[in-house]
C-alpha cells in the first residue's frame, strides 16, 4: 500500500508538473510582436523571452518580432504616428500575442501631471482597441514599465521619477478586465532586485541600470523573469531523482535516463526535453541581480537529486566534462545544474546567440532598409527585402535545430575535483622562464591582483613561462583577459625551447583565439575557431582545452562552448613526444603593443587516463 500510495503522489506530482508547461502563454503557431520604446528597441528582455520559449518548448514553432523605436511614446515618434507605427511595425506581421511597454518617455522625466498623465492613458487605450479591431482574437499584454533607477542614485524630484511610472502601471492594471488584458510588471520585481544588490554591492549595482532608464542584460533578465511568470512559465527544466540504496529512480520529470550503471560512482544517459536559460554567473553584474532575484528558483531549475550517499562527496561529469564536486547533502537537497557551465548550459548559450543574431537581422531589415527606403519606390525593394527575410528564416531553422535535446552521459566520480591548481595565485612556484625559447627570454612575467601577467620587458623582447611539472594527456582551465593588440597562447606539450601545440590567444587586428597552431613544429595545419561570437572584449574569459592521444586530440571550451575539436594527422611534436610541459606566450617582435598585457588566472589542471 505505501508503494501503491507513493506512486500515486509520483503521478499527480508529474501531473501537475504537466498542466504546469500547458499553462504557458505562448503555444505552437503563435506569433508573438513586442511593442514598446528604447527599452524594447534594446533587444534585451525580448530576446531572453524568445530564448526562454525555444529552450523550454523545443517542439513549439513561435515567430517573435522586435518592434520597439528608441523615444516612443503612446502618440508615436521617431518611427511616425501610432497609427503608422501599429500597422506597419505591429499589424503587418499578423501577430495573435502582442505586448505594450511605454510609458518611460510617456511621463517627461518630471513629477506626476494629470493633463500628460491623461494623454499616455487616451493614448494606451486607443493603442489597445485600434490593436483588438485590426487583430481579432489578439492576446494583448500590458506592461507596466520597467523601473527609473531610484535606488542606486536619489532621486530628482520628491517621491522619484519611479512613483510616476508606477502611477502608469495602476492604470494598466485598471485596464485589464475591461480591456481583457494580461498584465506583466516589469518594474516591482526589478526595484525589489535592485534594492538587495544595492545592499549587497553597490557599484555593481549602479552597473545593472548604467543610465537609470536603459538596463544592462542583468536588467534587463529580471524584466525578463517578470514578463515570463505573468505568462505561467514553468520553472523545472527537468528533473531526476536517484536513489542510492535501490539504485533506480525514484523520479524523472522533462527527461529520459537509460543505461545506468553502478559501480564505484554511478554512470548514465539523460536526454532532457529542454535546455536551461544559459545564464553567465561568472559575470559579476549578472550574478548580483541573479543572486538578487528569485530567477533561478522560478524559472532555470535543472535538479539532480541523490538521496542516500550521506557524508560522501561525488565529482559530477557530463560527456567527460567536471561539473564541480558536490557533497551527499548537496545532492540531497538537489544540484540546480543550470547553475553550471554544462554541455546543455553550452548549447543554450550558443542558441540565445542565434536569437540575438536573427534579432539583429530583421531590426537591419526593418530599420536600415524597409523604413528608410519606404517612400523611394525602388524597384529592387521587394526582392531585397525578400531576400533578407530567406536569411532570417535560415537563422530562425538554426535557433530550432539547436534547441532540439541531445543525450548525453552522466558520471558520478566518488571524491573531489580532479583538478589540481597549477597557479596559487600569489607567485610564480612551480612556473619558470625558459632561457632559450625563440620569442626571448622578457623579465616581465609577475603576480597581480591574483593573476599571472605577462608584458615584454623591452620593446620586441617575448618569452614564454612554462609549469615545472609535465603531462601527457590532461585537461587545463583557466581565465585570460589580454589587452588588446597582444599576440600570446597556451601552450599544450610544451617543450623548453617552446615547441608545442598552441591554443591561440591572438588578440589582435586578424588574429584568433582558441584555435590551433603548431609552435615550431613543422606541417601542422592547424584550426581556426568561430571565436568571436563568444568571446568578451574587455572582461575575463573562461578558456578550457584537452589534449589526449599519442598523436594528439585537442579539444577547446571558451566561455563553455566548444569552439574547436581537432585531431593532428600525426605526432609532429620532436621525436614524437607524448608529454611535455603547460606555458603561457608573451609574443616577440612587432606582434605586442607597448605596455600591453596578457592575464592568466585561476589555472588548473586535471590528468586524463
Amino acid at each position: 500500500m505505501r508503494t501503491h500510495a507513493r506512486n500515486l503522489l509520483l503521478a499527480a506530482a508529474a501531473l501537475l508538473s504537466l498542466s504546469a508547461q500547458d499553462a504557458f502563454h505562448l503555444q505552437d503557431k503563435d506569433r508573438v510582436v513586442f511593442f514598446g520604446d528604447s527599452i524594447t528597441d534594446q533587444r534585451l528582455y525580448t530576446t531572453f523571452v524568445e530564448t526562454y520559449a525555444l529552450t523550454r518548448f523545443p517542439d513549439r514553432q513561435i515567430a517573435f518580432t522586435h518592434s520597439g523605436w528608441g523615444g516612443d511614446r503612446v502618440t508615436g515618434g521617431g518611427g511616425g504616428g501610432i497609427r503608422v507605427r501599429l500597422s506597419r511595425d505591429v499589424v503587418a506581421y499578423k501577430p495573435n500575442v502582442v505586448t505594450i511597454m511605454l510609458g518611460m518617455n510617456d511621463g517627461r522625466y518630471r513629477a506626476f501631471d494629470e493633463q500628460i498623465f491623461n494623454i499616455y492613458s487616451s493614448g494606451f487605450n486607443n493603442i489597445v482597441q485600434t490593436l483588438t479591431k485590426e487583430l481579432p482574437g489578439v492576446r494583448i499584454t500590458g506592461i507596466i514599465p520597467s523601473p527609473y533607477d531610484d535606488v542606486t542614485r536619489a532621486p530628482m524630484f520628491s517621491g522619484g521619477y519611479n512613483d510616476v511610472l508606477l502611477r502608469y502601471g495602476k492604470f494598466i492594471q485598471e485596464q485589464a478586465g475591461p480591456r481583457k488584458l494580461t498584465v506583466a510588471d516589469l518594474n516591482t520585481q526589478v526595484v525589489a532586485m535592485l534594492q538587495k544588490a544595492n545592499a549587497t554591492d553597490p557599484e555593481n549595482a549602479k552597473k545593472i541600470l548604467p543610465d537609470r532608464v536603459h538596463p544592462g542584460p542583468a536588467g534587463h533578465l529580471i524584466m525578463a523573469a517578470s514578463l515570463l511568470k505573468a505568462w505561467n512559465a514553468p520553472a523545472v527544466v527537468s528533473e531526476v531523482v536517484f536513489n542510492a540504496e535501490t539504485r533506480t529512480t525514484d523520479s524523472t520529470f522533462n527527461t529520459t535516463v537509460s543505461d545506468i550503471k553502478v559501480a564505484n560512482g554511478a554512470t548514465w544517459t539523460q536526454t532532457d526535453k529542454a535546455l536551461p536559460m544559459a545564464i553567465d554567473l561568472t559575470d559579476p553584474v549578472m550574478a548580483l541581480a541573479v543572486n538578487s532575484s528569485d530567477f533561478m528558483e522560478t524559472l532555470n531549475r535543472q535538479i539532480l537529486r541523490i538521496k542516500g550517499i550521506h557524508d560522501a562527496t561525488f565529482t559530477l561529469r557530463i560527456d567527460g566534462s567536471e561539473v564541480g564536486a558536490f557533497s551527499g547533502a548537496d545532492f540531497e537537497k538537489g544540484v540546480n545544474l543550470a547553475r553550471y557551465k554544462t554541455p546543455m548550459w553550452a548549447q543554450a548559450w550558443q542558441l540565445h546567440l542565434m536569437t540575438l543574431k536573427r534579432a539583429a537581422l530583421h531590426n537591419t531589415r526593418w530599420r536600415q532598409v524597409q523604413v528608410p527606403l519606404e517612400s523611394e519606390n525602388a524597384a529592387g525593394m521587394k526582392a531585397a527585402l525578400d531576400a533578407l527575410d530567406a536569411v532570417e528564416a535560415e537563422l530562425t531553422a538554426k535557433q530550432r535545430a539547436l534547441a532540439q535535446p541531445k543525450p548525453h552521459k552522466f558520471e558520478l566520480i566518488p571524491g573531489g575535483s580532479a583538478f589540481k591548481a597549477a597557479f596559487n595565485g600569489k607567485d610564480l612556484a612551480g612556473w619558470h622562464i625558459s632561457d632559450v625559447n625563440h620569442h626571448g627570454k622578457t623579465q616581465g612575467w609577475k603576480v597581480e591582483d591574483g593573476a599571472i601577467t605577462g608584458t615584454q620587458d623591452k620593446p620586441g623582447h617575448g618569452g614564454i613561462l612554462l609549469t615545472d611539472r609535465k603531462y601527457k594527456n590532461f585537461e587545463v582551465q583557466l581565465e585570460i583577459r589580454p589587452d588588446h593588440g597582444n599576440d600570446s597562447g597556451l601552450f599544450l606539450r610544451a617543450s623548453e625551447k617552446g615547441e608545442a601545440y598552441q591554443v591561440l590567444l591572438d588578440y589582435l587586428d586578424g588574429g584568433g583565439m582558441a584555435g590551433i597552431y603548431g609552435e615550431r613544429l613543422k606541417d601542422v595545419k592547424g584550426a581556426a575557431a568561430d571565436w568571436e561570437p563568444v568571446f568578451k572584449r574587455g572582461d575575463w574569459n573562461h578558456l578550457r582545452a584537452r589534449i589526449e592521444g599519442d598523436v594528439p586530440h585537442i579539444q577547446v571550451w571558451l566561455n563553455g562552448v566548444k569552439v574547436t575539436d581537432w585531431t593532428d594527422s600525426a605526432n609532429h611534436l620532436p621525436e614524437g613526444a607524448a608529454s611535455g610541459m603547460v606555458a603561457v606566450q608573451v609574443h616577440g617582435g612587432n606582434r605586442w603593443v607597448p605596455g600591453g598585457k596578457h592575464r592568466f588566472r585561476n589555472i588548473s589542471i586535471r590528468e586524463l587516463p
